[in-house]
């Protein structure tokens, strides 16, 4: 830990008392790359798992970082490490078992952890000598213990979620430094009230919001000395009494964010709203889900959002327009009431309501959530290959369209979406952050015409899906969920969604 970021022992005083723990571990942190899509996305930032975990290590080990997705080598015949800590999100699990097996191979201890280590434990210990489920602040210094006197006792759970007071500054000395307009990942609270049946956040982060104190937020963000800040929480509207503190003094700074949030605690409170855009607010990403209610309805998600028809989710999105903030609506598509004209309503519907950016998924029931047990004791999930649950696959069989109809309508959504011309319509409701509004469009255009082959001179308009696997014959449905298929990756897997694994090795 870099001391001049201030105060170890008294913001973490639980990884202090470890420093005289016995032994030194040279520990390598790894983060693997389940081969991202091409072009900007969120995978092109620095791991805040990574960062974290290195922060609540005790500074009597030795620790090292690898990237993947930003171009870091994983060597098996390193000698400089005793143990390796892989992170790994569902989309991630292929290729962190890989690693984990070749480590192993090479006589190194390996360490699994995240959200799908947490949900396929028994899976993870195939390949690694020790998993930790859950969030890891409570167990690590046990598991870097046990290590150093080999006698790591495999499965280490928490009794209780971390405390997010005693959370320590992320130990961004490891990593090397990006452009000053690149966006710096803060965490401000963990938790969400909500239990979407196809989230898998509440599995790792619980049901109740968590928070870390504004003062050390803000000491955070200052810092970084970065301008532009992402919030990495599954709702920054969490608690108006907290956010109206925290907001009041991001006001102070000057810096731009952009966050997560529900639609309904944002249009409801338009003061608040205000006071985020006056903080520096400029983007918010917004789970719409679905236009239509009974699909809400039988996802939970209706909770969350309190608006089911389009005519009240447009109006809703209306609201954040007048506060000057671009809306990033994540629409999903695939559940049990949508048909294949589900596409065309929904594009019509953004472009009606002017919704600055989308991100568009093809339902993916990850592993740990209602939905997958849901669909697997129905006999549709149609592949436990977990590297084609990159939210891009039809990687089971939907109910009013076929497999090939959810692939290709989600894929083509968010290459028509991005069109040029669409782009430049939407340009004068999201004009008044008008370098941000085209400069992320135009990337989000490119990394979606490259990762579906589209010739750089074809309208979108044009473009039809070719040379593509049906998903139709892939299927694996008698296959064992707990020993996934490591088949070949395809070269159209994409890491654009995944599920949540903030804070954990």
């Amino acid at each position: 830990m870099d001391r001049a970021h201030g105060g170890w022992e008294d913001v973490c005083p639980i990884v202090a008392a470890t420093d005289d723990a016995e032994g030194n571990v040279r520990i390598r942190l790894i983060y693997p790359d389940p081969n991202p899509r091409v072009g900007l996305s969120g995978r092109k930032v620095e791991s805040a798992a990574l960062q974290l975990l290195a922060a609540i290590t005790s500074p009597a080990h030795e620790v090292s970082v690898v990237q993947e997705h930003l171009g870091d080598t994983v060597r098996f015949d390193d000698a400089q490490v005793d143990l390796v800590g892989i992170t790994a999100m569902t989309i991630q699990a292929r290729r962190a078992y890989e690693i984990a097996d070749g480590y192993r191979k090479a006589g190194k201890t390996v360490v699994l952890g995240g959200i799908h280590p947490s949900v396929r434990p028994d899976e993870a210990l195939q390949h690694a000598d020790a998993v930790v489920v859950g969030e890891a602040e409570p167990v690590w210094s046990q598991v870097l213990a046990d290590a150093a006197t080999g006698h790591l006792r495999g499965l280490y759970r928490g009794q209780e979620y971390a405390d997010l007071r005693q959370l320590p500054p992320y130990r961004r000395d490891l990593f090397p430094k990006r452009s000053s307009f690149s966006l710096a990942s803060v965490q401000a609270a963990r938790g969400c009230p909500y239990d979407c049946s196809f989230c898998s956040a509440t599995l790792f982060s619980g049901r109740k919001y968590r928070f870390r104190p504004v003062e050390n937020v803000i000491a955070e963000i200052k810092a970084l000395g970065r301008r532009f800040i992402f919030f990495l929480d599954d709702n920054i509207f969490s608690s108006e009494a907290y956010c109206r503190a925290l907001f009041s003094e991001l006001k102070k700074l000057d810096v731009i964010w952009v966050g997560q949030a529900s639609l309904h605690l944002t249009a409801s409170n338009p003061n608040l709203l205000k006071l985020a855009a006056e903080s520096g607010c400029f983007s918010l990403f917004v789970g719409i889900e679905s236009l239509t209610a009974s699909n809400l309805r039988a996802t939970g998600s209706l909770a969350k959002n309190r608006v089911g028809t389009p005519a009240e989710i447009g109006k809703s999105i209306r609201v954040l327009h007048d506060h000057d903030i671009i809306v990033m609506a994540g629409v999903i598509f695939g559940f049990d009431d949508d048909d294949p004209e589900v596409f065309d309503r929904t594009r019509e519907f953004l472009f009606d309501n002017r919704v600055g950016h989308g991100s568009f998924s093809a339902l993916t029931p990850f592993p740990g959530t209602k939905l997958f047990e849901t669909l697997r004791a129905q006999s549709r999930i149609t592949t436990y290959d977990w590297s084609k649950y990159d939210g891009a696959t039809a990687v089971f069989l939907p109910k009013l369209m076929t497999a090939e109809q959810l692939q290709e309508g989600t894929r083509r959504m968010g290459v028509n979406f991005y069109s040029t011309p669409k782009i430049l319509r939407r340009f004068w409701t999201n004009r008044h952050h008008p370098f941000i509004y085209l400069a992320t469009s135009l990337a989000w255009r490119h990394s979606c015409r490259v990762e579906n082959r589209v010739p750089f001179f074809r309208p979108s308009g044009s473009w039809k899906e070719r040379g593509k696997q049906s998903p139709a014959r892939e299927i694996e449905g008698s296959a064992d969920p707990g020993q996934p298929v490591l088949a070949e990756r395809g070269a159209e897997e994409s890491s654009a969604v995944c599920d949540s694994a903030s804070g954990v090795a």
